[in-house]
C-alpha cells in the first residue's frame, strides 16, 4: 500500500496542507494531485483531496475520494465521518444515514454527530423513530437548538402539538401562530 515516504514527499504534503489552511484550494489540490501520482493509495493524500473538493463545494468529487479512503481503510471512524459529513452537506440523507448510524453506535458520538444523525432521520425515516432518537439525545444536549427544532417538528407531525410547540420555542426562541399555521422564526 503506502511505500516508505521520503522527506521530499513529507515536505510537499506539508506545503499542500498549508495552502489548504490558507484557503488556496486550487493550488493545494494541484500539489495533492502531484503527490497522488507518486503514491496513488496514500490514505492521507486521498483524504485531503476529498477535503479540498469538499471545501470547493464539489461534493461528488469529494465523495469519490472519501469513498476510496473507506475502501482502503474500512471501519476507520474518522474516514467514515468524513464521508458521512459530505453526504449531509449534499443533503444525501439516505447515503449519510447508515454511516452516521455506525458512528452513533460507536464511541465516536458527540453533539455534532447527533445533529447530523437527527437530520438524516428526520429526512428519511419515520417521525416516531426521529422522536425516539432525539428524545434520548436531548437529554445529553438539552440546549441544542437544532435538536429542539427537529424534535418539535417531529412531534407536530405526530400530532403532539402542544409538546411540539414547546420544543420549537426551545429551539428557535420564536414561533408565530397565525391564520396560515405555525411559522418558525430563526
Amino acid at each position: 500500500m503506502n511505500k516508505q515516504v521520503s522527506q521530499k514527499f513529507i515536505d510537499e504534503f506539508s506545503a499542500a496542507e498549508k495552502l489548504c489552511n490558507e484557503n488556496k484550494l486550487n493550488e493545494s489540490l494541484e500539489k495533492y494531485q502531484s503527490l497522488l501520482e507518486q503514491q496513488p493509495d496514500h490514505i492521507f493524500v486521498l483524504n485531503n483531496i476529498g477535503l479540498v473538493y469538499e471545501k470547493l463545494g464539489d461534493f461528488d468529487k469529494s465523495i469519490e475520494f472519501y469513498k476510496k479512503c473507506n475502501e482502503l481503510k474500512p471501519n476507520q471512524a474518522v474516514l467514515i465521518h468524513n464521508l458521512a459529513n459530505v453526504y449531509v452537506q449534499a443533503e444525501r440523507w439516505a447515503d449519510a444515514y447508515p454511516l452516521l448510524k455506525q458512528i452513533i453506535d460507536t464511541d465516536f458520538q458527540n453533539e455534532n454527530n447527533s445533529e447530523k444523525y437527527a437530520l438524516c432521520l428526520f429526512n428519511t425515516k419515520s417521525k416516531q423513530e426521529t422522536k425516539n432518537f432525539i428524545s434520548s439525545a436531548i437529554k445529553k444536549y438539552p440546549k441544542n437548538p437544532l435538536l429542539n427544532r427537529l424534535l418539535g417538528r417531529s412531534l407536530l407531525y405526530l400530532n403532539a402539538h402542544a409538546e411540539g410547540l414547546e420544543y420549537l420555542r426551545n429551539g428557535s426562541g420564536f414561533i408565530e401562530l397565525g391564520s396560515e399555521g405555525v411559522k418558525y422564526l430563526n
